[in-house]
């Protein structure tokens, strides 16, 4: 009888595979968070404004996804794990990063110029920061909660 052919894993799928389903999540969701700060922030009429030109303290947010996305590469290729070695377990240093970046992309929102209107860069940045939160952040708090 014929062998059936053995069913092949690209170097591609063995990458994504090596990644968990919050770090699927959290990857991209910090990706656009990333880019929606070059993104209009704020409008009025035909003038529009990107989140780091009103709010300078924005860059802590920017280094932060920058390392989440850089985390995330990491361990899709299989290079290694930057929560290895510290004194917080990897769930706690995640939940953090994507909390702190949650608060200061709320904190831009919510501070806007006098006269300017939301523009979509800035409902971007909330929706992906909030989006990259929650796969480490609800399953934290209720841990949080249960105790």
């Amino acid at each position: 009888m014929p062998r059936p052919a053995p069913k092949r894993v690209t170097k591609s799928q063995q990458r994504l595979n090596a990644l968990d389903a919050k770090e699927r999540i959290t990857g991209p969701a910090s990706l656009a968070l990333l880019a929606s700060f070059w993104l209009p922030w704020y409008s009025i009429g035909p003038i529009s404004i990107d989140g780091l030109s009103v709010h300078g303290w924005l860059f802590i947010a920017v280094l932060n996804s920058i390392v989440l996305v850089l985390y995330v590469l990491i361990t899709a290729f299989g290079v290694g794990d930057l929560a290895e070695q510290g004194r917080m377990s990897k769930d706690q240093l995640l939940v953090l990063m994507t909390g702190i970046n949650v608060a200061l992309v709320v904190l831009g929102f919510l501070l806007k110029p006098a006269g300017f209107s939301w523009s979509w860069g800035a409902l971007l940045a909330l929706a992906a920061s909030i989006v990259a939160f929650l796969p480490y952040g609800v399953p934290f708090i209720k841990e949080r909660r249960s105790r």
